[in-house]
């Protein structure tokens, strides 16, 4: 008889491995079926064109358009061959660019938005400021036909838009807010605005002349005040100044400038004319949104800018080429306000060494004489010295009746003398008797021209300084004393 086996049971333990085991299988299969499945890209959810069109002819067929403007004037601008001119003012330089805009819309005008349809009675338009005296332009077209569009109240959008309208249709739309700025204008806004940006590196002179006339010049990039008598230049004001110029515009075209209507502008009688004496140059011109729209090679000119009247707050008016402008403070109003006073250097003299030809001091009845030159620098390899722009750089020599001297010990005195400044105002009845100075210092310049700084007693602590003729200010004994040029080298 054959023995029977008897079946084991699973453990508790045994039967949890076998379902985790189970568990792996069917989460490793799963896994592979989603990796592996073909995959597919939800629908993109196509938002709605709400956009119309309300004009689109070809851009030729354009012949005229009369412009309204919500304060009533009105104008036309007609096609005149291959260009748009203002209509019974064939002189009238109008703005390319901003007719350009104009015909743009008028050949091709779409919507943002329909806003829906309004009762064809006055009240109802005049709620949406689309009513009798609504902003709008009348296009005319080759073909005889014409559109009129209206312009309407801002629409209170997320995105900045107007309403607008065609005449003889129901529907009101939305539109950038832009397009009504290119029609609701004075015809000011269109004339041509000189580009008068040029870089303040090709101004060799600035006059002003009228009130509290003066003049500037640069020599080789050194700036010097030279009327009403030559004196250093605040390094500070002038950085300001020539900014300033760099950023020069004109606003507004006011008005082509004539006798009878100068005297409107506070340009009849001139408070103040500046000149800018210019170096040959490439002129870059600008729309009003600062876009660059061609470049011009100007030759070696003379700028003037007449300034008149201050026009309430914001501005002045200037002529300009015949023409009177409206120009904002914020780029012209320096103009008016820079003065001698406010550009001088509290240092009188600021002569860069590299200008001088010689100096002669002259004290106690002894005259020096020290006479410049320059050789070029070498390097200890025999190179000539450069400095990081590829200049060559070169050795100050300094001489005493052809004996040449220290000229470490020069420069250090001629920097002492450059640095001296006024320690106030003299009196305005201050004289002194021409021969009477303390010490004097003549320059001269490698022009020939001289310059001259001279003492004259003042009181027991201070000297007065007589600048090229000109006593300006009061300067300590201890400051003017400290600078001392020996004749034993």
């Amino acid at each position: 008889m054959q023995p029977v086996r008897k079946k084991q049971k699973l453990t508790y333990k045994a039967r949890a491995a076998v379902l985790a085991a189970i568990v792996l299988v069917l989460v490793g299969v799963t896994v592979f079926i989603i990796l592996n499945r073909p995959r597919t890209s939800p629908p993109l959810l196509k938002s709605e064109d709400t956009s119309h069109v309300l004009i689109d002819r070809p851009g030729e067929t354009l012949q005229s358009f009369l412009v309204t403007n919500s304060m009533g004037d009105q104008f036309t601008i007609k096609k005149e061959g291959e260009q748009f001119i203002l209509d019974g003012h064939p002189g009238f330089l109008l703005d390319r660019h901003q007719v350009d805009l104009m015909v743009k819309d008028l050949t091709l005008l779409i919507t943002s938005d329909w806003a829906g349809d309004v009762p064809e009675d006055d009240e109802s338009l005049e709620m949406l400021g689309l009513g009798k005296n609504a902003s709008r332009v009348t296009a005319h077209y080759a073909d005889g036909t014409e559109i009129t569009v209206r312009f309407g109240f801002d629409a209170r959008t997320e995105i900045p838009s107007d309403f607008i309208m065609v005449e003889g249709d129901s529907k009101v739309y939305t539109i950038s807010q832009e397009t009504r700025d290119h029609f609701d204008r004075d015809i000011s806004t269109l004339h041509q605005i000189p580009a008068i940006n040029f870089s303040s590196k090709h101004v060799n002179q600035i006059r002003f002349e009228g009130e509290n006339a003066f003049t500037l010049r640069q020599t080789d990039g050194w700036w010097e005040m030279t009327a009403p008598y030559p004196h250093a230049v605040n390094v500070a004001a002038l950085t300001s100044l020539l900014s300033n110029i760099n950023k020069m515009r004109f606003a507004l075209y006011v008005s082509d400038a004539r006798e009878s209507n100068l005297a409107d502008f506070g340009l009849d009688s001139l408070k103040r004319s500046v000149y800018f004496d210019l170096s040959a140059s490439t002129i870059t011109e600008y729309d009003k949104q600062d876009n660059p729209i061609s470049n011009r090679d100007i030759p070696a000119q003379t700028l003037r800018i007449d300034l008149g009247d201050d026009y309430e707050q914001i501005g002045l008016y200037c002529l300009y080429d015949g023409k009177v402008y409206l120009c904002s403070n914020a780029s012209m109003g320096f103009l008016r306000d820079v003065s001698f006073e406010t550009l001088k250097s509290k240092s009188p003299l600021n002569i860069p060494i590299n200008r001088l030809q010689s100096l002669m001091v002259e004290e106690n009845h002894v005259r020096t004489r020290y006479t410049i030159g320059f050789v070029e620098t070498i390097l200890p390899n025999n190179e000539l010295a450069k400095d990081k722009d590829g200049n060559q750089l070169f050795d100050t020599l300094v001489y005493i009746d052809d004996k040449e001297i220290d000229s470490q010990v020069f420069l250090r005195a001629y920097l002492n003398l450059l640095g001296l400044y006024g320690a106030g105002p003299l009196p305005e009845t201050y004289k002194a008797n021409e021969h009477d100075w303390v010490r004097k210092y003549t320059f001269v310049l490698l022009d020939e021209s001289t310059r001259e700084l001279a003492l004259f007693p003042f009181d027991a602590l201070h000297y007065a300084m007589r600048v090229n003729g000109v006593f300006v200010a009061f300067v300590s004994h201890e400051a003017a004393d400290a600078v001392v040029f020996s004749s034993n080298q």
